[in-house]
């Protein structure tokens, strides 16, 4: 029993000895008096954590953090930042104020494998040589070495690449792999993203940034329904918006004939320039049932009347809200954007532009 007891106090003793806070020094040879602001990074941006003077080139942050994040010392009156990550224990910062890439950390096992990540990105050199030879090639206009600078520049992006997810794959269980998968985060399609999150999620399920890398999948997969909503051959997802007139409208209410559900806006050019041939293709095939009902994504109602009065679009006009969900229901990322339906309401024909439509609706209608 003794040795039970002895054997929970040295346990107690080393969660007691473990630091809750942390203690950021700073030596920097050349300051003075300058301004230090702490700050985290968080959701993509920096966030001030704290403020303090530094008095002949040393200053001290105290505080405690959750868990270990991304911060940066920004100093008055000088571009680049110090950067190091902060974990509850006591980290020493020294270098030179005029070179703060270069600075040298003490306490933080994760700085030390951020900077050598820094450091050993394949082609860093090259990439500022082949940067300057396109811009030599630009100007004396040869065009066969700028397509062979390009290529070379591609094969080196790829390199990097590779080097960055193969980092990040070697670093599932420390934060600095997190951050790192964070940023790669929004580049991902939904199934790379999804294994992304499910690598990460043992080691930090409620770390901010893990959070914020999960909440990316919503979204994603939100778009991924309605791509699969809105496939040729399904019945199309029905809405409700009002017209200029506060009118509500139904897009079931058009069933029993052929209608084309036009997405675009009045800042939209390519929409007003594709707007002379929907009129067109409405003239020609609207006596034989087919409709046209235009879904503006304005935000500007008065624009909106506008551009319908100057385009001559004399068919059912209605206003999609961001707080409709109708854009996103139809997996809208750019417009224009069309889907022709059948009499069903299902989608025969998707974007269809100029000439296309009218010979599309010729092969239904005629």
């Amino acid at each position: 029993m003794k040795k039970i007891l002895l054997a929970i106090f040295g346990v107690a003793m080393l969660v007691a000895c473990q630091p809750k806070s942390y203690e950021v020094t700073g030596t920097l040879e050349g300051a003075t008096s300058e301004r230090v602001i702490l700050k985290k990074i968080e959701k993509g941006r920096p966030v001030n954590v704290d403020t303090t003077e530094m008095v002949n080139g040393e200053f001290k942050f105290t505080g405690t953090v959750e868990a270990p994040m991304l911060y940066i010392a920004a100093i008055d009156g000088k571009q680049q930042p110090a950067v190091f990550f902060i974990t509850n224990n006591k980290i020493n910062i020294t270098g030179n104020v005029d070179k703060l890439s270069e600075i040298e950390i003490e306490g933080s096992e994760l700085t030390e494998l951020l900077m050598k990540f820094n450091d050993e990105i394949p082609g860093q050199e090259r990439q500022a040589e082949l940067q300057q030879e396109y811009q030599m090639a630009y100007m004396s206009q040869d065009a066969d070495k700028q397509k062979m600078i390009q290529e070379e520049m591609q094969a080196l992006m790829e390199d990097q690449r590779a080097y960055f997810k193969n980092f990040i794959n070697e670093n599932a269980t420390n934060e600095c792999g997190l951050f790192f998968a964070l940023n790669m985060a929004s580049s991902l399609d939904l199934e790379e993203l999804r294994k992304l999150v499910a690598q990460f999620e043992p080691a930090f399920p409620t770390h901010p940034y893990f959070v914020e890398m999960k909440d990316l999948l919503g979204p994603l997969e939100e778009y991924e329904k309605a791509q699969a909503a809105t496939t040729e051959g399904a019945e199309a997802p029905d809405f409700t918006l009002n017209t200029p007139d506060g009118e509500a409208v139904a897009l079931s209410s058009f069933k029993g004939k052929y209608v084309l559900v036009d997405f675009w806006a009045s800042w939209c050019q390519p929409c007003r320039q594709e707007n002379p041939n929907v009129v067109k293709a409405y003239k020609a095939f609207n006596a034989k049932g087919f409709e046209v009902l235009s879904v503006s994504v304005d935000r500007d109602a008065e624009a909106w009347k506008k551009a319908i009065e100057e385009d001559g679009l004399t068919w059912t006009q209605v206003l999609a809200t961001e707080e409709s969900g109708v854009a996103k229901a139809y997996a809208i990322q750019s417009i224009p954007s069309t889907f022709l339906l059948d009499k069903e309401g299902k989608i025969v024909a998707k974007n269809l532009r100029g000439a296309a439509l009218e010979e599309k609706l010729a092969e239904l209608l005629n």
